[in-house]
């Protein structure tokens, strides 16, 4: 239980929005305000690199959902929150 609360604080500071995890994914939401300067920082910067080191694991892309068009970022393989966890932390240690 705790590792999911430190998983959905780490997705926010990730601006993440929403963390889903079903049928063994990592599914996270970006913000859905899509002029938020948070895609010009160093974060969005640091998940792009990883997903761009790590694509068999990772990845970004877009979808239409009801209140419109968001990015998500997914992470494969990821059988429970602690694996959830340690992939949103494996993106600040990487370089």
């Amino acid at each position: 239980l705790l590792d999911r609360v430190k998983m959905k604080w780490l997705g926010v500071d990730w601006g993440l929005e929403k963390i889903m995890m079903k049928k063994q994914r990592f599914v996270g939401y970006f913000i859905s305000d899509q002029n938020s300067s948070f895609f010009d920082s160093n974060k969005f910067s640091k998940i792009l690199n990883y997903v761009q080191k790590h694509p068999k694991t990772s990845s970004l892309k877009e979808k239409q959902t009801r209140t419109g068009l968001r990015l998500l970022l997914t992470f494969n393989d990821i059988p429970s929150v602690q694996d959830g966890l340690r992939s949103l932390e494996a993106i600040e240690l990487d370089k």
